[in-house]
């Protein structure tokens, strides 16, 4: 069984917060990140098959917080208060840039 590797390109693609929006959440845009995890297996297994084996590829989509450090940030939910502002956000992702294969902003 032959499996195919992807190659990490290790992206520098920095996507820009909207300083200029009407609302806080504008401030932040929605973005699809593709990252390679990590993968283990207990069962036994060849040399041969182990260098084989292909890293999975995860998908996460959500408001981009911050590229900052090495480090991307993620929010999927958030909570506002009767003006709009932000208060606290939920279901977060951090994902170290090293292992981004892909970042793009979702229209």
């Amino acid at each position: 069984q032959k499996t195919t590797m992807i190659r990490n390109k290790r992206t520098k693609k920095k996507i820009q917060l909207n300083k200029k929006a009407k609302t806080e959440i504008e401030k932040y845009p929605l973005v699809e990140v593709r990252w390679l995890d990590i993968c283990s297996d207990s069962s036994w297994i060849s040399m041969k098959d182990t260098m084989s084996m292909p890293l999975p590829v995860c998908n996460t989509k959500g408001h981009l917080l911050s590229q900052a450090k090495g480090i991307t940030r993620i929010f999927g939910d958030y909570s506002s208060n009767e003006k709009g502002n932000i208060e606290e956000i939920g279901n977060v992702t951090i994902i170290p840039n090293s292992v981004i294969v892909d970042i793009k902003k979702i229209s």
